[in-house]
């Protein structure tokens, strides 16, 4: 015959050791214990439950066989549905996107952006042929010229490994700084040239960077 069984030991067990106790439900308790419930075919069983608490190395605080009335069954059923919950809402949390990687995310969009719209600016008409005569825009193209451009590529490329590995606070200005001394270089991209392209892919740059800017000031303490 079949009783149920109210095995209270003292620590915390969670959900992952139900396999370890023949699939009894598990129930942390307020004062710190844990109970476990269940049914336990004959007396064998349960001496067996008892020495894996004793493998545990937990200490036990009482044995009880209880008789389970449909309501009590109902009650348990609820208990563990309840429990399961409060464990998949916990896992949710642990998975949300924490703000470095946010800040990640958002400078490496703005790098993508700002590569295929150097890349579309090759399809504008004379382009290709201001490039053949030594022009970029009203630059003549040196060694120069050319670092420059770079120089302003790589400061938010660099951004989004520094976002990552930055401390906190130095994170924490460094995004402000740069994203707020960014925009004006995003806005003079539009000087002389107002294709369509180019002004929604500057308001898209503005938006990443005002992003960024909101993120980097409500930084926690």
């Amino acid at each position: 015959m079949t009783h149920i069984y109210e095995i209270r030991i003292d620590g915390q067990l969670d959900d992952g050791w139900q396999g370890w106790f023949d699939g009894m439900s598990i129930t942390l308790e307020e004062d710190g214990t844990t109970l476990l419930s269940g049914p336990v075919p004959d007396q064998p069983a349960l001496y067996g439950l008892l020495r894996k608490v004793r493998d545990l190395g937990l200490p036990l605080v009482s044995v009880n066989q209880i008789t389970a009335t449909l309501s009590q069954q109902i009650i348990n059923k609820k208990r563990n549905t309840k429990m399961n919950k409060n464990s998949i809402t916990i896992e949710m949390e642990y998975i949300k996107v924490s703000l470095k990687l946010k800040l990640v995310a958002l400078w490496t969009s703005l790098m993508f952006l700002v590569i295929y719209l150097d890349y579309f600016h090759l399809y504008m008409p004379g382009k290709i042929e201001e490039i053949l005569a030594g022009k970029m825009f009203v630059f003549d193209i040196t060694q120069v010229s050319l670092l420059a451009g770079l120089a302003t590529i790589t400061i938010p490329a660099l951004m989004i490994s520094l976002s990552a590995t930055l401390p906190d606070k130095a994170n924490r200005w460094t995004n402000i700084i740069v994203a707020v001394i960014y925009i004006p270089f995003v806005l003079f991209n539009l000087a002389g040239a107002h294709w369509a392209h180019m002004l929604f892919g500057a308001a898209v740059q503005v938006i990443l960077l005002l992003l960024i800017t909101g993120y980097a000031w409500k930084w926690p303490k």
